[in-house]
Formats: C-alpha cells, sequence, structure tokens
C-alpha cells in the first residue's frame, strides 16, 4: 500500500494551525470511507531518539486525531522492518504495546514481537550531579533548582531516576531498553500520588515530549504494579542503604503498594504550539489511564 497522503495531511492540519507542519519521517495513508489513518514508521524512527519527530508516534498519532476529528477516526501504526538486537527498536514495541492498549482508537498493523516475561530495571549507585556541576541554565542545572526549589512541597523529591530496562537480569549483555544515562528527569511522592516530570528548556519544544512522558509513565506504573521489577542482591541492598537520589523513599511505596494515583507533568514554560487543552483531553481519554488513576498536565518551571 502506498502512504503517499503527506500533503494532503499536511494541508488539513495547516487549514487548522496555520504555518504548522507535519514531518515528513513518516508515510501516511488516510482511508476517507473508513476514517482511518495509517502512520508508517520508517527505519530511523524505530532507532532514533523517542522524543524526535521521527520516532514520537504517539505525540503525532494523539494530535492528528485530535485536531482532524472529521477525517481520522482511528489511528494504525505501522513500521518498515523488524530490526533485531536494535535497544531503540525494543522500546519502540514497548512503547506501541502499551499505546494500543491503552487507546481503542489506535492499532498496530501486524503483530508485535514479544516482549521477555522478566523484565528489571536498574538502579543508580551513585548520586546525580548537584546544581553546582551543571552550567547555570541548562537543563541540568534547571532540574537541580526546581527540586530544589519545590522539595518542601513533598514527601520526597529527587531527580534523575534510571529507566533502563533489562532482560531477566541486570547486566551489561542483558539490556532489553536503551540503558545508559536513560533516566526521569524529576519524580515526586505526595501522600500516595507520584509525580513524574519531564523538564524542557524555554528554546527546546518537541512534540515528542508526549512520547517520553507516556514511556517513563508506563514504566513506574509498570514498576508500582511490580510488572517490572528490580534484581536483588548486593546493588539493591547498597541503593537502600546509601538511599542514592532518594532510593529508598521509592522501593518503599513499591514495596508497601501505597501509591495510588500518577501525575505526569509536562514542566516547561514554551511547549509546541501543537500541545493545548484539548490535545490533553485527547491524553487523557483513555479507560486505561482512569483505572489507573493516571492524569497527564502541563505546568511552567517558573510556576
Amino acid at each position: 500500500m502506498e502512504h503517499n497522503d503527506f500533503e494532503t495531511i499536511k494541508n488539513l492540519l495547516k487549514g487548522k494551525f496555520g504555518n504548522t507542519s507535519i514531518p515528513a519521517h513518516y508515510g501516511y495513508k488516510l482511508d476517507s470511507k473508513k476514517k482511518e489513518l495509517i502512520l508508517l514508521l520508517k527505519e530511523k524512527g524505530l532507532t532514533a531518539n523517542m522524543q524526535d519527530d521521527a520516532a514520537a508516534f504517539e505525540s503525532w498519532a494523539i494530535v492528528l486525531k485530535c485536531y482532524l476529528p472529521e477525517h481520522i477516526d482511528s489511528v494504525v501504526i505501522d513500521w518498515e522492518a523488524d530490526i533485531t538486537e536494535n535497544k531503540h527498536y525494543n522500546r519502540f514495541v514497548y512503547r506501541l504495546a502499551k499505546f494500543v492498549q491503552t487507546y481503542s482508537w489506535a492499532h498496530a498493523a501486524k503483530p508485535l514481537p514479544p516482549i521477555p516475561s522478566v523484565l528489571k530495571c536498574n538502579i543508580s549507585n551513585q548520586e546525580a550531579a548537584e546544581i553546582k556541576e551543571h552550567a547555570e541554565n541548562s537543563e541540568g542545572w534547571l532540574e537541580c533548582k526546581y527540586v530544589l526549589d519545590h522539595q518542601a512541597e513533598y514527601d520526597v523529591m529527587n531527580h534523575q531516576f534510571p529507566v533502563g530496562v533489562f532482560d531477566g537480569i541486570v547486566s551489561r549483555s542483558t539490556h532489553f531498553t536503551t540503558g545508559g544515562k536513560s533516566a526521569i528527569d524529576i519524580w515526586a511522592i505526595k501522600d500516595s500520588v507520584f509525580s513524574i516530570f519531564e523538564l524542557k528548556l524555554p528554546e527546546n519544544k518537541p512534540l515528542g515530549i508526549i512520547s517520553e512522558l507516556m514511556f517513563y509513565t508506563n514504566i513506574i506504573d509498570d514498576l508500582l504494579n511490580h510488572e517490572i521489577t528490580f534484581d536483588e542482591g548486593n546493588k539493591l541492598e547498597s541503593a537502600l542503604k546509601h538511599n542514592y537520589r532518594s532510593f529508598s523513599k521509592f522501593y518503599n511505596a513499591y514495596d508497601t503498594g501505597n501509591i495510588r494515583s500518577i501525575n505526569a507533568i509536562m514542566l516547561a514554560d514554551n511547549l509546541h504550539t501543537l500541545i493545548t487543552d484539548d490535545v490533553l483531553k485527547v491524553i487523557n481519554d483513555s479507560p486505561r489511564w482512569r483505572y489507573k488513576n493516571i492524569t497527564f498536565s502541563t505546568k511552567k518551571v517558573t510556576e
């Protein structure tokens, strides 16, 4: 099937938002009878950073459904190839599996490869860099400053929570998704509410912040429900003993099941033009999110 409706989709969206356009990294196929959009990820999108336009399929699917309701009832996510032994691709598989579980209007074009039955999350063995170690007004500096300015409002608040996911056991050879520096910018707990903050500098306005935040939210939800777990052993004991990055507070919530809801927050003074209250309504309009008491919202860094 030809996916050549790029100009059609672009012009329809421009009719709503003037100069706002869509990325050329996808193939687009619009079936006007079914009111169905097929969004085809190219190989670049399967291996790119998930906030990049080429990879942020959740973000573009939600936005196009939101702003073109007279043309799109459902969105089918297709992809060019299965790229084995690629951690970005594995993360795409996890993300798409969660996406189609979350929205009844979203579908995968073909069966997804299986996700390992036992997933583990890594644990930091050191503190995150302090504010004095970052250049002033850099993202890392702003992240630290936000925690310092707001931590009194929460039972616990910290930054750089690792979210590397591993197959069966945590080791250098068992990465399932990308590891290394992959981490949630800021997290906090207040009573039974867990908050996740994805922070962006004012000049950095990717639509893919939606995809990033959804991924981190699903990881935390899977951890809190023990669908993803931690390796037992010396590293866990050390992290708890030293309380790196307030890990013991998180582990207590993980161990006791005291968290009852998740707030997922896009933390930025400037967001992409297409991220509006209407888009937030589409993001939050999911029986899965409601069942799990998960809510997505926006907040300014300077608030």
